[in-house]
């Protein structure tokens, strides 16, 4: 059961027209009234509270309400509670809301019955980054949406939060890795779009067009199935795209700024050919001819067919 009260200062002169007290005393009645029925109901309650305007709240009354509404409710260490503190309107840059939550963290009452909890909006583009840094300063769960959805500028996007940590090698904990099939799902459900470029998950993520980081990840990949030490060494590629059951056929595409790495990645990638330095200067040449020609990008076929011209197959 989550209870919920606005406690900036401007939502209690211009909204509730009440005073300080007169917001705590809201609080510690909704949460008596709410203790009262949960008392008669044969389950078990989880009971969640929130000063819904924590990130402009005066940071002293948001302690005073936070505690009088744990007063109330007395939680134990066998039966917890959840207090929550909602970045409501993204404020603040994450650093400060990161050092509201510790201040917090080490002011609240009944410290070991409570789970501290953020709720980070998207106003400013760093929910995310707010919510990360929240964890590192103390709090124990994060509320979120899936792609960042959610009202105004949207919540925190849980999927990049849990990539983010699957990227230094913490285990997020959830089932997120065959990721094309919650897309399609999302975008069933919801009618909404996923942008090309969004972190981890947009199509366009792990595709390089530049020349010099297309020979860098040839290099990479090479590396990499050499190396075998259970480590991520491909450069421009924040994780491995198989770990989301994407293959690798994306992650190079040639256009004009591509160069011979790039061709000659596709060439054994695709049709697994391997050739020669000079065979890819001349190669990428001619198919960077074709890209002028087409003004757009070469698929793999294409790219199959200047070659066999090339060498007259």
């Amino acid at each position: 059961m989550h209870l919920y009260n606005p406690t900036a200062d401007n939502q209690r002169k211009i909204v509730f027209d009440k005073s300080k007290a007169e917001i705590i005393a809201l609080a510690v009645e909704g949460t008596r009234i709410i203790k009262e029925e949960a008392a008669k109901f044969k389950g078990d309650v989880m009971f969640q509270y929130s000063p819904e305007s924590f990130s402009q709240t005066e940071l002293e009354f948001a302690r005073d309400v936070v505690n009088a509404v744990i007063s109330e409710w007395m939680p134990t260490k066998n039966a917890p509670m959840v207090i929550n503190l909602p970045n409501t309107l993204e404020a603040c840059t994450p650093n400060i809301y990161a050092d509201r939550i510790e201040w917090m963290s080490k002011q609240m009452l009944e410290r070991d019955a409570v789970i501290l909890s953020v709720h980070p909006h998207n106003d400013r583009g760093t929910a995310v980054a707010s919510a990360e840094m929240a964890i590192l300063a103390g709090a124990q769960r994060v509320e979120g949406t899936l792609m960042g959805n959610g009202e105004r500028a949207g919540n925190v996007d849980l999927i990049t939060m849990a990539f983010n940590l699957y990227s230094q090698g913490i285990d997020p904990m959830l089932d997120i890795y065959n990721i094309d099939t919650i897309l399609q799902e999302i975008i069933t459900l919801t009618h909404s779009t996923i942008p090309p470029r969004h972190p981890y998950v947009g199509s366009m993520i792990y595709t390089a067009f530049s020349g010099t980081h297309q020979d860098a990840i040839k290099k990479g990949m090479e590396y990499q199935k050499v190396v075998l030490d259970g480590y991520w060494h491909v450069p421009y590629l924040v994780i491995d795209p198989k770990d989301i059951k994407r293959d690798y056929k994306d992650v190079v595409r040639i256009n004009s700024q591509s160069g011979k790495s790039g061709v000659a990645y596709v060439l054994k990638e695709f049709y697994g050919i391997e050739t020669t330095k000079t065979m890819q200067m001349e190669i990428a040449l001619e198919v960077q001819k074709l890209c002028d020609e087409k003004g757009i990008e070469v698929n793999a076929e294409e790219i199959f067919k200047v070659f066999r011209q090339m060498c007259k197959l």
